[in-house]
């Protein structure tokens, strides 16, 4: 059996749970086929720990999958240069010994599987140019559209240029849409991809049974940041509280002060607007269950993880038309509007209600499942390894 590493610029950890979750859940389904372990390295803060020590935690996950969560810690004024350099040396130092443990163990992987190019694609690199392992790049990040907040475009010249070198020196890049993966083709790196989408656990995302009310509910689910502008929901929703539909807003995720001005206005003293706050996998999915549509209208996406959910659930989405959506969401399984238009988002709205039996759940959800499956993702990962290993024999 093929040895497999995986490095992983985001990860769930004790600091923050559920950053790069979906990462975690493709993890779980490439184990079903293939042994795996995953590293990710990062620092703490002496507000997460009492004791300024290195920290180091193994997590067995299913029985193919190890997590190696290594922590160093954080030194100075993180905006500093000199604070910097030094992190990046101690990031750099922690992944060294780690790969060293596996040499010494004649475990080093046959195949590297980065997630996100900066950082561990660095550590990747290293590896490639050291100990001659292929490496290929699962890519997620948003940040290499120009108008995205954080854009790659906006970053210093030594980010950039470092993120063409990883993307360049990757047997093959996996972007989680079409849309990312011409994106960096066209922009970074001139480098063969093939997309792979994220996964959905559809033991948690799958239609209800029964629908128990007849009040039309929407969803939405983000961390109710920029640029999800959940604000712009918040006022397409109102306007048919206006006309008086009988519809409710549900909004998932950790409220903020601009969210929480528009729902605490006196125009809102109503019911027909439920706030969930920070809630687990789980409980995401029994909240899709109960709704009747997913609405996402950020300024910009990749492709967001709640759509697929959606869609394995069985319910249409509305989503604003941006980066790989429009791959996923088609007149059969939801509406695309333009973003930032909240009129265009509010006739959406009422359009969704009007044709809604026009949509056949069951085929929506059957057709996601074939598509977004841990089966499916899974199976398709480890032919990728199967097929670059193959090739860098000949």
């Amino acid at each position: 059996m093929k040895k497999v590493l995986w490095l992983a610029s985001w990860y769930p950890n004790e600091t923050d749970p559920f950053s790069g979750d979906f990462i975690k859940r493709q993890a779980e389904a490439v184990s079903i086929y293939q042994p795996l372990n995953v590293l990710w390295v990062g620092k703490y803060a002496p507000k997460y720990f009492s004791e300024k020590t290195e920290r180091l935690f193994v997590e067995s996950g299913t029985p193919n999958l190890k997590e190696y969560i290594l922590f160093y810690p954080a030194s100075g004024n993180a905006k500093s240069i000199f604070s910097k350099i030094k992190s990046f040396l101690n990031y750099f130092n922690k992944n060294r010994d780690f790969i060293k443990q596996l040499r010494e163990k004649d475990e080093l992987p046959d195949i590297v599987h980065v997630q996100v190019a900066m950082k561990a694609g660095l550590i990747a690199l290293y590896m490639k140019w050291k100990y001659k392992i292929p490496y290929i790049l699962t890519e997620h990040w948003s940040g290499y559209f120009s108008n995205a907040k954080d854009s790659l475009f906006k970053k210093p010249f030594l980010t950039r240029f470092l993120t063409r070198m990883i993307l360049k020196n990757a047997t093959l890049v996996l972007p989680v849409s079409a849309s990312l993966g011409k994106q960096i083709s066209q922009f970074w790196a001139h480098v063969p991809f093939k997309k792979i989408p994220n996964v959905v656990d559809t033991r948690f995302f799958y239609p209800p049974e029964v629908k128990t009310t007849h009040t039309f509910r929407f969803i939405h689910i983000s961390s109710l940041l920029y640029p999800k502008n959940p604000e712009g929901i918040i006022n397409a929703f109102i306007h048919m509280l206006y006309l008086r539909f009988d519809v409710e807003l549900v909004l998932v995720g950790p409220l903020n002060s601009s969210v929480n001005k528009l729902l605490t206005a006196e125009v809102l003293s109503t019911e027909r607007i439920r706030t969930t706050g920070e809630i687990s996998y789980e409980e995401v999915g029994k909240e899709m269950r109960n709704a009747d549509a997913l609405i996402m209208f950020s300024y910009y996406e990749n492709m967001p993880c709640v759509i697929l959910e959606a869609l394995c659930t069985g319910i249409p989405v509305i989503a604003s038309d941006v980066g790989g959506i429009r791959e996923v969401v088609n007149p059969e399984n939801g509406i695309l509007v333009e973003a930032g238009k909240e009129v265009r988002l509010f006739e959406a709205m009422k359009e969704m209600i009007s044709n809604y039996e026009l949509y056949e759940k069951d085929l929506i959800s059957q057709h996601a499942k074939e598509q977004f499956s841990y089966q499916t993702i899974g199976k398709t990962i480890q032919q990728v390894y199967d097929d670059v290993l193959k090739n860098n024999q000949r």
